[in-house]
């Protein structure tokens, strides 16, 4: 299964989150097949890693994300069915690319946001999608877990209208939830996924608490900050076929 990492720029961490993420997948997951990145290329990236330039508009953030993704499917030779990473998503546990699940953290998108959320660019973006979805006559699982998720070419040109009114939404539509769903619609079963971002943590033990049994977690900003460079160095120690 071909890996599309979608990288923009403005990294806190020197782009270290790709490098881990990159220690990771060739640590623990099993079939991968090409890896390619769709925007920013670190200087530390292989040349085994095909390289997709794109720079970012002004759009919001899922715009941008949604047409980063299509530009890649549309004008590489990537795989018709690829998965979509993020660069600070790390495997933990040992993976199958090519049976891997379209999971969901919840069965409904966004269903009661409150006032504070909807202060938040990410909620008004699910908001928007969940109604795009309505329009569509599609489910509304919310398939945009803190992991890899699926996207396939075939269903993007089959649906391209859904897709173009997506990214002209004024938050943009979330391509995963997008996709996710579709691929719902054709009879594939979402698998419910616990979701795992860190924000914060006081000890290693804490941090590896809130991890739990989740084969991939994912970290926030403030995670930086509270030392988890350490863990994840002690659990990729070693630069990987996807570093210079």
């Amino acid at each position: 299964m071909d890996i599309l990492y979608v990288v923009g720029t403005g990294s806190h961490w020197e782009n270290n989150e790709l490098r881990y993420s990159l220690r990771s997948i060739a640590k623990n997951a099993r079939n991968v097949g090409r890896v390619f990145i769709v925007g920013h290329k670190p200087d530390f990236v292989s040349d085994i890693v095909t390289h997709i330039p794109y720079e970012d508009t002004k759009n919001r953030k899922h715009k941008n994300i949604m047409l980063k993704v299509a530009y890649a499917a549309e004008h590489s030779d990537i795989a018709p069915h690829f998965l979509i990473s993020s660069d600070d998503h790390f495997y933990v546990r040992e993976v199958d690319f090519d049976n891997y699940p379209v999971y969901y953290q919840d069965k409904v998108i966004a269903p009661h946001p409150t006032a504070e959320q909807l202060k938040n660019n990410y909620y008004k973006s699910l908001v928007q999608t969940r109604e795009l979805l309505t329009k569509w006559g599609l489910p509304h699982f919310q398939t945009n877990p803190h992991c890899n998720t699926h996207f396939d070419t075939e269903l993007y040109r089959r649906f391209y209208p859904l897709f173009t009114e997506a990214v002209n939404l004024e938050y943009g539509g979330e391509v995963n939830c997008i996709m996710g769903n579709l691929l719902a619609e054709q009879g594939i079963q979402p698998k419910q996924f616990i979701d795992k971002k860190i924000s914060e943590f006081d000890t290693i033990a804490d941090l590896e608490q809130q991890i739990g049994q989740t084969e991939c977690f994912s970290i926030g900003d403030n995670a930086i900050k509270c030392g988890v460079d350490a863990y994840l160095q002690q659990l990729f120690p070693y630069k990987c076929i996807y570093e210079k």
